[in-house]
């Protein structure tokens, strides 16, 4: 479940960022920490599905290549329980991510380790205000507007 749906203002949301870097990990909780996003970190695919299970999450951001168990995995066991949490994959190496298994999981979005602070933001950014609207469903055409009901 999603709690973003009752506020259209992503950033009251809370963004699990889960890698194996702590480099990395650090400097993404900061770019979104400063465009105003409440992060929590995980330095591994079991923590993120832990960190899932106890505090509430509105979108996470999962590496790709970690030990143990891969992005991939901790999406599917994070998918078991919440089908509907907004992921997408973090990877060096897009080209390596297999595109089946990340449509197969409804994984939203594959995120470069390139990208730049920008481009974060917005992913997630876009991800809250996607799984916002699928909360809210389609646009009632039979709802009056406001100019009709004047």
């Amino acid at each position: 479940m999603v709690a973003y749906p009752n506020n259209p203002n992503p950033h009251d949301a809370a963004v699990l960022i889960t890698d194996d870097n702590d480099a990395w990990r650090d400097a993404v909780s900061d770019v979104l920490s400063r465009a105003g996003f409440q992060t929590v970190q995980a330095a591994c695919g079991e923590e993120a599905i832990q960190v899932v299970h106890l505090e509430h999450i509105d979108v996470a951001l999962i590496d790709f290549h970690m030990p143990r168990i891969d992005g991939l995995e901790t999406i599917r066991r994070i998918r078991a329980e919440h089908l509907t949490l907004p992921a997408a994959l973090m990877t060096a190496h897009p080209q390596d991510v297999p595109v089946a298994e990340v449509h197969s999981l409804h994984v939203e979005c594959v995120i470069a380790k390139s990208a730049d602070r920008r481009e974060i933001v917005s992913v997630v950014t876009h991800l809250l205000r996607a799984a916002w609207h699928r909360a809210i469903g389609p646009p009632d055409e039979e709802f009056p507007s406001e100019q009709a009901r004047e």
